[in-house]
């Protein structure tokens, strides 16, 4: 059975990703920084539900958020949409013009129609840096 993460296990995961953020090289983290999370969890964490978060499955989850955080940032950037951590895009009718048109050329935005991303501002601080050009 894949691993079941509680809202503690994710914050301390993020915790210990904010710890290890300096030496990431821009929050590109390396299986080691995975491999030492799953450390962390496992001993602060004896009783898991279902699969033990080994360092394969950190990074899997890490990979999940960052398109999650990516999913919201395209939703915040759409004219037309709002946010909410509370209630995502606050879409009450999925036949909503501008959440359709959306959608059908972005589908993975669709879990956010009126659910939030509560890791949005901790995340933002653990994606790289998007350096802009000066020409």
């Amino acid at each position: 059975p894949p691993a079941v993460w509680t809202k503690a296990e994710e914050t301390t995961f993020f915790e210990f990703l904010v710890l290890a953020f300096p030496s990431s090289g821009d929050g590109g983290f390396k299986m080691p920084t995975f491999n030492q999370a799953s450390i962390n969890l496992n001993e602060k964490y004896l009783h898991q539900r279902d699969a033990e978060k080994t360092g394969i499955v950190c990074k899997n989850k890490w990979t999940v958020l960052k398109k999650s955080y990516q999913s919201v940032v395209e939703i915040k950037c759409t004219s037309g949409l709002t946010w909410s951590d509370e209630q995502g895009a606050g879409i009450m009718d999925r036949k909503d013009n501008v959440w359709a048109c959306f959608t059908k050329a972005h589908p993975h935005v669709k879990p956010f129609m009126m659910k939030g991303f509560n890791h949005f501002n901790i995340m933002e601080e653990l994606m790289p840096s998007k350096s802009k050009g000066s020409h």
